[in-house]
Protein backbone atom coordinates (compact mmCIF):
# COMPACT_ATOMS: atom_id res chain seq x y z
CA UNK A 1 0.00 0.00 0.00
CA UNK A 2 2.81 2.42 0.82
CA UNK A 3 4.45 1.56 -2.50
CA UNK A 4 1.27 2.51 -4.36
CA UNK A 5 1.07 5.84 -2.50
CA UNK A 6 4.71 6.47 -3.32
CA UNK A 7 4.11 5.90 -7.07
CA UNK A 8 0.98 8.03 -7.03
CA UNK A 9 2.87 10.83 -5.29
CA UNK A 10 5.69 10.63 -7.84
CA UNK A 11 3.18 10.60 -10.70
CA UNK A 12 1.37 13.67 -9.33
CA UNK A 13 4.70 15.47 -8.81
CA UNK A 14 5.81 14.73 -12.37
CA UNK A 15 2.50 15.77 -13.90
CA UNK A 16 2.24 19.03 -11.97
CA UNK A 17 5.87 20.01 -12.59
CA UNK A 18 5.61 19.61 -16.38
CA UNK A 19 5.39 22.93 -18.15
CA UNK A 20 3.73 23.54 -21.44
CA UNK A 21 5.91 25.01 -24.17
CA UNK A 22 5.65 28.73 -24.66
CA UNK A 23 5.35 30.30 -28.08
CA UNK A 24 9.02 31.36 -27.92
CA UNK A 25 10.17 27.78 -27.27
CA UNK A 26 8.09 26.58 -30.22
CA UNK A 27 9.65 29.25 -32.44
CA UNK A 28 13.21 28.26 -31.50
CA UNK A 29 12.59 24.59 -32.27
CA UNK A 30 10.44 25.13 -35.35
CA UNK A 31 11.86 24.88 -38.83
CA UNK A 32 9.31 26.94 -40.76
CA UNK A 33 12.09 29.30 -41.86
CA UNK A 34 15.19 27.46 -43.03
CA UNK A 35 17.71 30.10 -44.05
CA UNK A 36 20.73 28.30 -45.50
CA UNK A 37 21.66 31.33 -47.66
CA UNK A 38 21.76 33.59 -44.57
CA UNK A 39 19.42 36.20 -46.00
CA UNK A 40 17.68 37.00 -42.70
CA UNK A 41 18.84 38.14 -39.28
CA UNK A 42 17.78 36.11 -36.24
CA UNK A 43 15.12 38.72 -35.42
CA UNK A 44 13.77 38.56 -38.96
CA UNK A 45 13.65 34.75 -38.89
CA UNK A 46 11.78 34.91 -35.59
CA UNK A 47 9.28 37.45 -36.96
CA UNK A 48 8.62 35.36 -40.08
CA UNK A 49 8.35 32.17 -38.00
CA UNK A 50 5.88 33.80 -35.62
CA UNK A 51 3.71 34.99 -38.52
CA UNK A 52 3.74 31.52 -40.11
CA UNK A 53 3.06 29.67 -36.86
CA UNK A 54 0.26 32.04 -35.85
CA UNK A 55 -1.33 31.52 -39.26
CA UNK A 56 -0.98 27.74 -38.96
CA UNK A 57 -2.62 27.78 -35.53
CA UNK A 58 -5.54 29.80 -36.92
CA UNK A 59 -5.98 27.85 -40.18
CA UNK A 60 -4.01 24.55 -40.04
CA UNK A 61 -2.33 25.62 -43.32
CA UNK A 62 1.44 25.14 -43.28
CA UNK A 63 4.06 27.43 -44.81
CA UNK A 64 7.82 26.99 -45.09
CA UNK A 65 10.36 29.60 -46.24
CA UNK A 66 13.52 27.89 -47.49
CA UNK A 67 16.65 29.66 -48.74
CA UNK A 68 19.63 28.06 -50.48
CA UNK A 69 22.86 29.40 -51.93
CA UNK A 70 22.28 27.90 -55.38
CA UNK A 71 20.17 25.43 -57.29
CA UNK A 72 21.63 22.18 -58.62
CA UNK A 73 22.63 22.42 -62.30
CA UNK A 74 19.80 22.04 -64.81
CA UNK A 75 17.13 22.04 -62.08
CA UNK A 76 14.41 24.69 -62.09
CA UNK A 77 13.49 26.51 -58.91
CA UNK A 78 9.88 25.32 -59.16
CA UNK A 79 10.87 21.66 -59.55
CA UNK A 80 13.34 21.92 -56.67
CA UNK A 81 10.73 23.64 -54.48
CA UNK A 82 8.11 20.98 -55.23
CA UNK A 83 10.53 18.15 -54.47
CA UNK A 84 11.65 19.88 -51.28
CA UNK A 85 8.08 20.50 -50.09
CA UNK A 86 7.28 16.80 -50.55
CA UNK A 87 10.49 15.75 -48.78
CA UNK A 88 9.82 18.08 -45.84
CA UNK A 89 6.11 17.11 -45.74
CA UNK A 90 4.93 20.72 -45.79
CA UNK A 91 1.18 20.65 -45.20
CA UNK A 92 -1.09 18.29 -43.32
CA UNK A 93 -1.05 14.90 -45.03
CA UNK A 94 -4.83 14.48 -45.01
CA UNK A 95 -5.43 18.06 -46.22
CA UNK A 96 -2.42 18.62 -48.54
CA UNK A 97 -2.52 22.26 -47.43
CA UNK A 98 1.11 23.29 -47.64
CA UNK A 99 3.01 26.09 -49.32
CA UNK A 100 6.78 26.43 -49.71
CA UNK A 101 8.67 29.55 -50.76
CA UNK A 102 12.13 28.75 -52.15
CA UNK A 103 14.77 31.42 -52.64
CA UNK A 104 18.04 30.68 -54.43
CA UNK A 105 20.50 33.46 -53.68
CA UNK A 106 23.13 32.78 -56.37
CA UNK A 107 20.64 32.02 -59.14
CA UNK A 108 18.51 35.00 -58.12
CA UNK A 109 15.45 32.81 -58.44
CA UNK A 110 12.36 32.29 -56.35
CA UNK A 111 9.52 29.78 -56.54
CA UNK A 112 6.33 29.18 -54.63
CA UNK A 113 4.92 25.67 -54.68
CA UNK A 114 1.60 24.57 -53.21
CA UNK A 115 -0.10 21.37 -52.15
CA UNK A 116 -3.09 20.15 -54.20
CA UNK A 117 -5.64 21.55 -51.77
CA UNK A 118 -3.83 24.89 -51.50
CA UNK A 119 -3.60 25.07 -55.29
CA UNK A 120 -7.39 25.36 -55.50
CA UNK A 121 -7.22 28.73 -53.74
CA UNK A 122 -3.71 29.96 -54.53
CA UNK A 123 -3.10 29.09 -58.16
CA UNK A 124 0.30 29.15 -59.88
CA UNK A 125 -0.82 32.39 -61.53
CA UNK A 126 -1.51 34.01 -58.14
CA UNK A 127 1.86 32.81 -56.85
CA UNK A 128 3.60 34.32 -59.88
CA UNK A 129 1.79 37.63 -59.34
CA UNK A 130 2.86 37.73 -55.67
CA UNK A 131 6.45 37.02 -56.69
CA UNK A 132 6.51 39.61 -59.48
CA UNK A 133 4.54 42.42 -57.86
CA UNK A 134 5.28 42.01 -54.16
CA UNK A 135 8.45 40.05 -53.46
CA UNK A 136 10.84 40.91 -56.33
CA UNK A 137 10.56 44.72 -56.00
CA UNK A 138 11.86 44.40 -52.42
CA UNK A 139 14.52 41.87 -53.42
CA UNK A 140 15.86 44.30 -56.04
CA UNK A 141 16.56 46.71 -53.18
CA UNK A 142 18.21 43.99 -51.09
CA UNK A 143 15.21 43.91 -48.74
CA UNK A 144 14.79 40.13 -48.43
CA UNK A 145 12.86 40.25 -45.18
CA UNK A 146 10.42 42.91 -46.45
CA UNK A 147 9.90 40.97 -49.68
CA UNK A 148 9.05 37.72 -47.90
CA UNK A 149 7.11 39.41 -45.11
CA UNK A 150 4.83 41.31 -47.50
CA UNK A 151 4.67 38.26 -49.79
CA UNK A 152 3.45 36.16 -46.86
CA UNK A 153 0.82 38.78 -46.02
CA UNK A 154 -0.42 38.69 -49.60
CA UNK A 155 -0.48 34.88 -49.77
CA UNK A 156 -2.25 34.55 -46.42
CA UNK A 157 -4.89 37.07 -47.53
CA UNK A 158 -5.49 35.13 -50.76
CA UNK A 159 -5.62 31.79 -48.89
CA UNK A 160 -8.81 32.64 -46.94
Amino acid sequence: MQLIRFYITILIFVLTSCKTKTNTEVLKNNAVVQDYAHLFSDMEKDALSKKIIDYEIASTNEICVYTIDSLPKKVSAHYYATTLAEKLSVGKKEKDNGLLILISKYNRDIAITTGYSTEKTITDYKCKRVIDSTIIPHFKNGEYFMGINTGLDSLITKWH
